[in-house]
């Protein structure tokens, strides 16, 4: 039951402990129970390190894990594509099965990563039975997270039938049905502590109208669920504005965690201060699909501070670290455009590697909520750690005394070796070790061959002539 880990190169996240050019890592029943240069325990089985950087388990706060078996489909697609691909054509023609394949396999593929943590967005929910499959999934993987239950009623309330929150002819599914099985999914898996919480995901308020909104935040807010919830990704700025609407209505709150807000305004920026509402901004879908940039300036400045999401899988992969250095790299210069624009020359760095991974770690755990339980190597805290090998040529030569950098400017997900949750090894010697891996491969093989096949049974990915979507294109 106890493990020690050994010459590691340690980012602990922990302003107390800092960052250790070598030390060691000893956990006791899945907690973290010291952190230094030299610990002494014959006992403890050792990971040896000597070679490795050791950090928290990364933290995805938005992941629509269920898309895992369309992986890479939207690598060219925007918003009208995803709409009319994702949740027109395919969603309505997800099984049980594919449920299950997308959380279970996209759960593994998080870890193997070095994602501890996700905040799983499961909005297909067609009906009881693939909630429990999407649940089951996530538990069978073992990792950390929220489950966060969507309250969309797929196959009724979509973007091409949508008024844009008009109360006229709104949300034929009877919103006490949807209720009925939140509560029942609520006690059946999540009655006692263990790695997975649960999460209500609203109806998103360009389709559903405030007053069945608000009753779904009151249901979360009766079951004791953190809430998250796409607000602002669509320039339809004549139309509704999400941040306004939930402050009106006092909505905003700390149990709430924003998707995107790409398209706030300056007022909208300013009502979030103060409530302890957190954003996930999720960079690469946000800038490919036509979402905006990512606000990563506004968010810290007005919130308790960013983390960072990879949305889609069905277009993005789940590589945090990479993830985490283009919106570095963006947040840089979106910075120091203005003075560009005077021909000025930047003098300074606006942000730093040290940046990046609190929102891939400290503010991700915070925003998920579980900050109390992992986000760094802090003592007390629960044993999710990942130790990035640093020792091949690409890596070697790093900068031992700067770890912090070497992880968000040299590393990737290549680089993750060995993956703990919990205390326990899920992933050792850069393998998943927890489970049957090529098991797994099946699963989401079938799951991926049978959509592929409904596809092509369907019109294609995007069958023409291409679906109206009279709010996008009306507004947009």
């Amino acid at each position: 039951m106890r493990t020690l880990i050994t010459n590691a190169a340690i980012v602990s996240m922990d302003d107390s402990i800092g960052d250790l050019s070598r030390g060691d890592i000893l956990i006791d029943d899945g907690v973290i129970v010291a952190v230094g240069e030299s610990i002494d325990a014959a006992d403890a089985e050792v990971i040896d390190a000597s070679t490795m950087i050791a950090m928290p388990g990364m933290v995805d706060t938005h992941r629509h894990t269920w898309q895992t078996a369309l992986r890479g489909i939207l690598a060219d697609g925007n918003i009208p594509d995803y709409l009319r691909g994702i949740r027109l054509q395919m969603a309505p023609r997800y099984r049980v099965d594919d449920m299950y394949a997308g959380n279970y396999a996209g759960a593994l593929d998080a870890l193997n990563c070095g994602v501890t943590s996700i905040v799983d967005y499961c909005h297909n929910i067609l009906d009881p039975d693939c909630a429990h499959a999407a649940v089951t999934g996530l538990r069978d993987a073992g990792i950390r997270g929220l489950y966060g239950h969507g309250l969309t009623p797929i196959t009724t309330n979509t973007w091409s039938e949508s008024k844009g929150g008009s109360d006229a002819d709104s949300d034929p599914a009877d919103l006490e049905t949807r209720a009925r099985l939140a509560r029942s999914i609520r006690d059946e898996y999540f009655s006692s502590d263990g790695l997975l919480r649960f999460g209500i995901a609203p109806q998103e308020l360009a389709i559903a109208p405030v007053a069945t909104v608000q009753k779904e935040f009151a249901l979360a807010r009766e079951l004791g669920a953190r809430i998250t919830m796409h607000a602002n990704q669509v320039m339809v700025r004549q139309l509704f504005k999400d941040v306004e609407v939930l402050h009106e209505h006092s909505l905003l709150g700390d149990d709430l965690l924003l998707v995107h807000c790409t398209f706030n305004t300056d007022e909208e920026w300013r009502m979030l201060e103060g409530t302890g509402t957190m954003v996930s901004v999720c960079a690469e879908t946000e800038m490919q699909m036509g979402m905006g940039y990512p606000a990563i300036a506004e968010v810290t400045r007005h919130t308790p501070g960013p983390s960072l999401g990879i949305d889609c899988v069905s277009g993005d992969s789940g590589d945090m670290i990479s993830h985490a250095r283009l919106v570095l790299q963006a947040s840089r210069y979106r910075a120091d455009e203005p003075g560009y624009q005077q021909w000025v020359a930047p003098q300074t760095m606006a942000w730093t590697t040290r940046d990046a991974l609190r929102w891939l770690t400290i503010n991700g755990a915070h925003a998920a909520g579980v900050g109390d339980l992992v986000g760094s190597l802090t003592p007390g805290k629960r044993a999710d750690i990942v130790l990035l090998e640093m020792g091949g040529i690409s890596q070697a030569g790093w900068n031992r005394n700067d770890p912090a950098g070497a992880i968000i400017a040299q590393a990737h997900a290549g680089c993750v070796d060995t993956v703990l949750v919990d205390g326990k090894v899920v992933k050792r010697g850069g393998v998943l070790v927890h489970v049957d891996l090529p098991g797994a491969l099946r699963t989401l093989d079938e799951s991926h061959e049978y959509l592929y096949d409904q596809m092509e049974q369907h019109g294609g990915f995007i069958p023409q002539p291409p679906i109206d979507i009279p709010l996008y294109r009306e507004r947009a």
